[in-house]
């Protein structure tokens, strides 16, 4: 695979997601087979380069929001997938290890998934990354992509 579909399918992916963003209240069913679509689409942003942590950050976000989805019908599934989301978010953060907000994603899906020890673990990460005790070499973690809404 190339950069360009690299850049294909983490295009594919954005508009996924922003089309389920636009219709999530009003028919959840069809936003959640959109953030499947943009999870797909991620993946293969993510397999196309593995060294580019913004698909992988996506692809994270959209397990989230598959997790999240799973979480809010009950599923007994959620927890899997919360972990899934977890080790993703990992997975990102060690392609961008100055990145708080990754951190903090991390942290919120062992929240979710039940393991207390873990969530603690990324929480205290991504706070001395945001706190700034990290920041000696001028960058600026409050400038990284935001998680999409779920």
């Amino acid at each position: 695979m190339t950069a360009d579909s690299h850049s294909h399918h983490l295009d594919a992916g954005k508009q996924f997601v922003a089309e389920a963003q636009k219709i999530a209240t009003t028919d959840f069913a069809a936003a959640r087979a959109l953030w499947q679509q943009a999870g797909q689409a991620f993946y293969r942003a993510h397999q196309a380069d593995r060294n580019q942590p913004e698909a992988a950050m996506r692809l994270a976000q959209a397990w989230m929001a598959e997790a999240h989805a799973l979480h809010k019908e009950g599923s007994p599934h959620a927890t899997v997938m919360w972990q899934n989301a977890a080790a993703q978010n990992e997975l990102a953060f060690d392609l961008d290890p100055r990145n708080a907000r990754l951190a903090m994603a991390a942290a919120s899906c062992h929240h979710y998934a039940g393991d207390a020890e873990a969530a603690e673990a990324w929480m205290q990460i991504g706070q001395h990354l945001a706190s700034g005790d990290d920041q000696a070499d001028g960058s600026d973690a409050s400038t990284d992509t935001p998680p999409p809404a779920i």
